[in-house]
């Protein structure tokens, strides 16, 4: 039985350390790490940390940490507008805001809304996970098991990963996420697993998942043998977008405002609205999209 992974603030200041330095040494060139960046991963944290933990483990955390990060720009996009505090690394908005916002997202998720999570305080060494995965990812952000990187002795260990690549639409991998009950996951039920293992579409969407990511690992390694640079920043960034956006005219606390916020965590939709050419087309595209 391998070791239990526990996540306390300094190992998860560590463990953002390092994934920071993979990504900008462009072992992330496709938004999913290359082989020699796992290795990477691994051999940093025994020479730092004394302690040598398995691939599985990172890949939980980083999921983990990935989901939590979607959540918080999904709040923060939608609180457009609004205060921020520096201090505590997030929105601030009235008690009447967060009852109105938290009934629609309930609404629209079908269960408890991950946002309130960040109600209080976002989530930790922010800056550094701007630049993991705003700035440097290419195809979009999510992952496919919960986590809180704000616990202090979290643990991935109990956690059962599907494994998904990166570039699977966010806001549909969002909606997988099942909500905590409390700050540390809990192991599923046998009675669930036995449900999973005999359910057939359970069943081939695990093997159509292992599928894709194995083929994903192919190309990013073909990538890392080739000479040729990896490709960079080719989806824009949010920031990037809602300048756009708000060159077209589109103005804040409007309907078509709420829409394009809806619209903008997406990677397609953002490429093809980088490629219209001119304002008005854009302003077109997004009144259209309004009106579905």
């Amino acid at each position: 039985m391998t070791e239990k992974a526990v996540w306390d603030d300094a190992r998860l200041k560590k463990v953002i350390e390092i994934f920071r330095e993979e990504v900008e040494n462009g072992n992330r060139p496709l938004g999913y790490f290359t082989k020699k960046g796992w290795d990477n991963v691994i051999e940093k944290w025994e020479a730092r940390m004394g302690k040598k933990y398995p691939k599985d483990k990172f890949k939980n955390k980083w999921d983990a940490i990935k989901n939590d990060y979607v959540f918080f720009m999904e709040l923060k996009n939608e609180a457009t507008g609004l205060g921020w505090d520096d201090a505590k690394r997030t929105v601030v908005c009235p008690q009447e805001w967060w009852d109105e916002h938290v009934v629609r997202c309930q609404e629209r998720m079908g269960k408890k809304c991950n946002h309130l999570m960040f109600k209080r305080a976002g989530p930790k060494h922010l800056e550094d996970l701007h630049v993991i995965f705003h700035k440097v990812h290419v195809t979009g952000a999510s992952a496919s098991c919960a986590g809180d990187i704000s616990s202090d002795e979290s643990s991935d260990d109990n956690a059962v990963p599907l494994k998904k690549p990166d570039d699977i639409d966010e806001m549909k991998l969002a909606s997988l996420r099942k909500p905590k009950a409390s700050k540390k996951r809990k192991q599923p039920s046998i009675k669930n697993e036995e449900k999973e293992e005999k359910s057939p579409f359970l069943r081939l969407y695990k093997q159509t998942c292992e599928k894709i990511e194995s083929g994903v690992e192919k190309i990013t390694s073909s990538v890392e043998a080739s000479s040729a640079p990896p490709p960079t920043n080719l989806v824009p960034t949010i920031s990037e977008v809602m300048k756009l956006v708000k060159d077209c005219g589109v103005k804040e606390k409007t309907a078509l405002m709420h829409t394009t916020l809806t619209l903008i965590v997406k990677p397609d939709f953002r490429e093809i609205f980088s490629l219209l050419e001119t304002k008005e087309g854009r302003l077109d595209y997004l009144e259209r999209e309004h009106q579905k």
